[in-house]
């Protein structure tokens, strides 16, 4: 009994920090993240099927963690093209006190598309580890993942879902409504800055993202996201260097978790809630890099790329050179596409108890993986970071 007991706060405990879908605006997300949600879930980021008496071996709350009823009821946010360049943003904002966010060191994530409200899923992209990145770090900035939309893909509404299965054998499920146009006189999206909204007429950009309105930059094509933290970010400030007015990375907003987040003001008898809490602003178009121990906000602008980094001020000329080498890579790094008549088909449910593949993996297998997954596709494919070894992902693996 005793022994049960370890083993149920273990695999609780394990289950405190998790990851969401920030962008393309997820269905059932914040309103600061969605701005069509009306209410919070605020189990919006703890894995599917947690938790239950023996553990996280519940069964699944449903497609789309059972918020495929919003894709009736919401417009789509964003509107992508087939075969273009595009790219979705993870983050750890926080939903319950209970559950920070975390990256848990990342892990292995597959996106895909259902043109059916769900019935069936095909793959766009697998990422073969490192999603999360491997970073403590879980801004939106620091988790953008390129990949590109299918080719051939049928216009119209469609679902487009990320699923993420971390080394503690725990599954998540986002899904966002999105518009795949037609293709016309689109250009191919740029995967440094958001893209359009379809819901909002806008100055035409490279790329097409969520609604965001626009406020005074540097870059006057450059939206904002129109969620605003309620920790306010420091004013950035000019870098050391000729001829250099880039702005500094300003510290990351953090959320509070003690019991001071609930405040009631007396005078207006309104009682402020965790869930009502917003999403930290998010630098629009920023990518956000660690490197050799300084944080580094990188950008692409109209003629060239630049990155600005903390740190101390003798090595901040070398560590700036090096974010910018690995911006380049990322921005640069080609990512093949899948053509939808042939895309492999997306399995959608993991490791909870009703999952079609691993169920109950969690309790099955309580101990960390030493490995990351990878998914046998032969298209869309993004190659982790090498920081752990790859294992084929097999539904019976975990003992089931």
């Amino acid at each position: 009994m005793f022994m049960n007991t370890i083993s149920l706060l273990a695999l609780v405990g394990a289950a405190q920090a998790h990851m969401s879908m920030f962008y393309p605006p997820p269905l059932g997300g914040a309103p600061s993240v969605n701005k069509l949600s009306t209410a919070t879930d605020k189990q919006f980021n703890y894995p599917l099927g947690c938790c239950g008496a023996d553990g996280p071996s519940k069964p699944s709350p449903g497609i789309c963690r059972g918020h495929l009823d919003k894709f009736d009821t919401e417009e789509a946010q964003v509107t992508w093209q087939a075969g273009q360049d595009a790219h979705f943003q993870l983050t750890d904002f926080s939903y319950d006190p209970n559950a920070p966010g975390s990256t848990h060191n990342g892990g292995s994530c597959q996106v895909g598309f259902s043109v059916d409200k769900g019935k069936t899923w095909k793959v766009a992209a697998s990422y073969h580890g490192a999603c999360p990145k491997h970073t403590e770090d879980g801004s939106p900035e620091a988790q953008t993942f390129d990949f590109k939309v299918p080719t051939g893909m049928p216009e119209g509404d469609a679902l487009f879902a990320w699923i993420w299965l971390n080394r503690e054998h725990e599954s998540f499920m986002n899904c966002a409504k999105v518009k795949i146009g037609s293709g016309g006189s689109s250009t191919p999206a740029d995967p440094a800055n958001p893209a359009q909204s379809s819901s909002v007429a806008q100055k035409p950009a490279q790329s097409s993202t969520a609604p965001q309105t626009p406020v005074k930059s540097q870059s006057p094509t450059t939206p904002q996201q129109p969620a605003k933290s309620s920790v306010k970010p420091t004013k950035p400030t000019a870098t050391s260097g000729t001829g250099s007015n880039r702005p500094r990375p300003s510290p990351r907003p953090q959320l509070p978790v003690d019991e001071e987040d609930e405040e009631t003001d007396e005078d207006s008898g309104s009682h402020r809630h965790w869930d009502e809490r917003s999403h930290p602003e998010v630098q629009a178009g920023a990518r956000r890099y660690d490197v050799d121990g300084a944080s580094c906000i990188c950008r692409r602008g109209e003629l060239n790329s630049r990155c600005a980094c903390d740190g101390p001020s003798e090595k901040r000329a070398a560590t700036e050179k090096k974010a910018l080498r690995m911006h380049r890579r990322t921005l640069y790094k080609r990512v093949d596409s899948c053509n939808w008549a042939s895309a492999p088909a997306m399995e959608v449910s993991y490791y909870t108890s009703d999952a079609k593949c691993a169920p109950n993996a969690k309790t099955l297998t309580p101990s960390s993986d030493s490995f990351e997954l990878s998914w046998d596709v032969s298209c869309g494919v993004v190659e982790g970071d090498g920081t752990y070894p790859i294992k084929m992902m097999q539904c019976g693996m975990y003992g089931a």
